[in-house]
């Protein structure tokens, strides 16, 4: 069985506020069971979500200088916004396999500070990852494409882009204690964004550093845990991701996102749980991906958590699709918000009722999908 052991984040809205010795001091606990593990020869993994910017060394320098590695014998990096589940994926077959005993998979991104410091042209330019479209036309096409095959006006879909946003806003709200303004922001027409306002976006104003450690019974039983989260279940599946792969990304009427299909139901099958009646009787809590509206609509629709996509309106209205708040209230620092997500979903099942917990992946712009299932471990 694969069990998170631990797992802690820190974040900042300021910028330049997240240090070396900050980074130590909130990962210290990781430090003391990195050190525990090797004192008694365990087999360790670590990986690593990387940053927007300067990818090729960032885990050497988060996990030698951070968590005060010395030496690692398996080192591998994800670099998409499913990477985190991927991430996830990997671990669970390495510890289930009995290849090693424990995976650490941290990430840290300082996008606002990198903003900051380098300017927003560079961060701009680094995110452009296809040069003839931006990732927000895409998302826009997609957008069409998904409204084209479900035979939905663009007057609905604005309505279910309301409707994302007043759950997210709610949840956030509860979450934060904040009265946030209930302002949709201006249309993105003229960044070719017919179908998005300013609000629809992912908000990517954050640093972000975080991480968990997932362990083998044994290694869990050495380190004394107590209120484990299991990793039921997970799975990730991709298509080729460019913008002259859309219509195959979206699918067609009867088939919405096919690899997402693909990844929830063997998530679902791994679990051994009928997620949809576990959603219905209120006992799985979800954090969708939220980069953009279609793709948490394309969830939703796809893995018949509505039955249709006349029937989203109300089950927004009714139920909370994230424990975050989404994207653009909680923060996106690029590949890192699944980690986020994973990291508070934790949190929330440790300390409530519920015994099950879905965290939904999304890379590029939408080729890369990932589902990952947690269970809450009862004594």
């Amino acid at each position: 069985m694969t069990t998170i052991v631990f797992s802690e984040k820190l974040a900042d809205r300021q910028g330049n506020q997240i240090t070396t010795e900050g980074l130590k001091k909130a990962f210290k606990e990781a430090i003391i069971i990195n050190q525990k593990l090797i004192a008694n020869n365990k087999r360790i993994a670590y990986f690593f979500i990387d940053p927007l910017i300067r990818t090729f060394e960032a885990a050497n320098n988060f996990y030698f200088n951070i968590l005060e590695c010395s030496v690692i014998e398996k080192l591998n990096t994800y670099k998409s916004g499913a990477g985190p589940v991927q991430a996830l994926f990997d671990a669970k077959e390495l510890i289930d396999q009995d290849w090693y005993d424990a995976v650490f998979i941290f990430g840290y991104d300082p996008l606002l500070t990198d903003k900051l410091v380098l300017g927003k042209d560079v961060i701009k330019q680094a995110m452009n990852i296809f040069g003839s479209k931006s990732i927000l036309e895409c998302y826009n096409l997609i957008s069409h494409k998904l409204c084209q095959e479900l035979g939905i006006s663009k007057e609905f879909f604005f309505q279910l882009t309301d409707g994302l946003y007043k759950n997210y806003l709610r949840t956030y709200a509860e979450k934060s204690g904040e009265d946030v303004p209930d302002h949709r922001g201006r249309l993105l027409e003229d960044r070719n964004g017919d179908l998005f306002r300013i609000t629809d976006c992912a908000n990517p104003n954050i640093d972000f550093a975080g991480g968990v450690i997932l362990a083998n019974d044994g290694t869990a039983d050495l380190l004394d845990t107590n209120k484990r989260v299991k990793v039921s279940g997970v799975k990730y599946s991709m298509v080729k991701g460019i913008p002259e792969n859309i219509d195959r990304i979206v699918g067609d009427r009867d088939n919405i996102f096919e690899h997402l299909k693909s990844a929830f139901l063997e998530a679902q099958r791994q679990a051994q749980i009928n997620a949809i009646e576990e959603f219905q009787k209120g006992n799985l809590i979800l954090e969708l991906y939220t980069c953009y509206p279609p793709i948490p609509l394309a969830f939703l629709i796809t893995t018949k958590m509505a039955d249709s996509v006349i029937e989203i309106p109300e089950l927004l209205s009714n139920h909370p699709i994230t424990i975050t708040g989404g994207m653009n209230f909680a923060g996106a620092p690029w590949n890192n918000p699944a980690l986020n997500g994973l990291i508070e979903m934790v949190a929330v099942m440790k300390n409530g009722a519920k015994d099950y917990g879905l965290i939904h992946g999304n890379g590029g712009i939408g080729e890369v999908q990932g589902v990952a299932i947690l269970e809450k471990i009862r004594s």
